[in-house]
């Protein structure tokens, strides 16, 4: 299934994310995490990446699709130092196949190079979740095809959080989750928090 051409259920967010690059009180050395609601979610992020000076652009319920689609607005005014990106269970949950998300990401991963040629570039591991776990292989999957591009771009890599949220049967821990057993609590943002911050060497 793919995403409507045109569609506008985004718009109030992407507006409110373009307010908040205008009003930036610091636009240096920005490391910039974009992509959808794992990242929107992540309310701490700033004080959980300290000293990192970082800027949360997600959008929920936001696909491949919609973060080529928005780029060029919401970096058009910035310029990022290093960028992180979480994208992908949404493509999945929406019948897209493996194979097909990699061409996507490969299309964001050109814009980010033709706009911002020499910052690292980051992905952030599909993680598992509980109402998802039909998924489980489509998501490795792609982990493994986005992992072995990542190898071929320069100052690319993959951050994994994926193996961090599987308990003992290698299913995602539930109580990482809210109720919808869908999105990430106050643990599940924990697990992340050290991954990332070991990935970035603080």
């Amino acid at each position: 299934m793919e995403e409507p051409i045109m569609n506008f259920e985004f718009e109030e967010e992407i507006e409110l994310l373009e307010r908040k690059i205008i009003d930036l009180p610091n636009k240096d050395d920005l490391v910039v995490f974009y992509g959808s609601s794992s990242i929107r979610l992540w309310e701490n992020i700033e004080n959980d990446l300290e000293p990192f000076n970082v800027l949360n652009l997600g959008f929920g319920g936001s696909s491949f699709s919609w973060c080529i689609y928005y780029f060029d607005r919401l970096f058009s005014k910035i310029k990022p130092k290093h960028l992180v990106i979480y994208v992908g269970d949404n493509d999945l949950a929406n019948g897209i196949p493996p194979e097909k998300v990699l061409k996507k990401f490969r299309v964001l991963v050109n814009l980010v190079r033709v706009n911002f040629p020499h910052i690292p570039l980051d992905f952030i591991s599909i993680k598992p979740s509980p109402i998802r776990t039909y998924l489980q292989p489509e998501i490795r999957l792609t982990n493994n095809l986005i992992r072995k591009e990542l190898s071929t771009i320069n100052k690319a890599s993959l951050i994994n959080i994926y193996d961090s949220m599987l308990d003992e049967k290698n299913e995602a821990r539930p109580e990482l989750f809210t109720e919808d057993q869908l999105h990430m609590n106050h643990k599940g943002y924990i697990i992340w928090k050290g991954v990332v911050r070991k990935h970035f060497g603080i």
